[in-house]
């Protein structure tokens, strides 16, 4: 992970870069795989909560 948000933007900008070059995608259809990712982010951030959360050994 990237030390400052400089350093995260530059990172997100040249993934960004990089998906426009390299995909055969229109840029309608970007939306697609970056909302999946940032899903996929939501998900596993939501995941390590309850995994730390019931690894304590509580229970809802």
């Amino acid at each position: 992970m990237p030390a400052n948000y400089t350093e995260l933007e530059k990172h997100l900008w040249e993934a960004a870069d990089e998906l426009r070059a390299n995909s055969k995608l229109k840029p309608s259809e970007y939306s697609v795989p970056v909302l999946g990712l940032i899903f996929l982010g939501y998900a596993d951030y939501k995941f390590s909560l309850y995994d730390s959360y019931f690894g304590q050994g509580k229970s809802i």
